[in-house]
């Protein structure tokens, strides 16, 4: 093969490689990671959890419903209010971590409820998920967020030496984490990241199955009040 018809090859060979990873589809980047994935200019859609999902109670097809925190506008110009439900349905479940892999919940969002009761389909995938705060409590989100008090006590501590190997925060920031007044907006929450203990996101799609959850040391399960990050198409 002459040297033009081998440079072409390779410049062939690498849009391809790279056209390969356009697409939300992600398996999610380990936490900590500043990595962002591809659909970081969708909008965004931030919502809590209404009612629990746990195994035990609920089982693969069963509808979830989330409410929205603050109004977003899709790219087609729809505006979802605050308050706006989302709703979804549970896609996948294994109870137990054991030999044969973590325990797991797969969910899907795929449609809005405005208030008037007009259902709107939305393609969309849950990014991030995060326990509820409560006032007073250490919020796992400040932590990894730079701008918070939290976020610099964790700064701090690692140009110290300290390390954090379990990404759940050290001592010092548990102890001068975000008590108080201070605050922390849910566009903390970073895309691929779970800060519900002992848990990881392992995919998301805005496609079947969705988002899969996954813990090898306990059950999966979201309680009510789960703030969730959401990206729309």
């Amino acid at each position: 093969m002459c040297r033009a018809n081998r440079f072409s090859s390779l410049l062939f060979m690498g849009a391809v490689f790279f056209s390969s990873l356009a697409g939300l589809s992600q398996t999610a980047p380990a936490k900590g990671s500043d990595a962002a994935p591809a659909a970081s200019t969708s909008p965004e859609i931030h919502a809590v959890l209404e009612k629990v999902v746990h195994p035990k109670k609920v089982k693969v097809g069963d509808p979830i419903v989330a409410r929205m925190t603050e109004p977003t506008r899709l790219k087609d110009g729809t505006e979802l209010q605050k308050g706006t439900h989302i709703v979804g349905k549970v896609t996948d479940i294994k109870v137990k971590a054991d030999k044969e892999g973590p325990s797991k919940l797969g969910l899907l969002f795929d449609k809005a409820q405005l208030k008037d009761g007009k259902e709107v389909p939305i393609t969309m995938a849950l990014v991030s998920v995060a326990p509820r705060w409560e006032q007073g409590s250490v919020d796992p989100v400040a932590a990894e967020n730079k701008g918070s008090s939290a976020g610099r006590v964790s700064q701090m501590s690692q140009s110290a030496g300290r390390t954090d190997a379990s990404g759940e925060g050290d001592t010092l920031d548990k102890g001068l984490g975000i008590r108080g007044t201070a605050a922390v907006t849910p566009d903390a929450m970073r895309p691929g990241v779970s800060y519900v203990p002992d848990t990881t996101i392992a995919s998301y799609s805005m496609g079947e199955p969705g988002t899969i959850l996954q813990s090898a040391k306990t059950t999966v399960f979201l309680d009510s009040g789960t703030r969730l990050l959401l990206l729309a198409q």
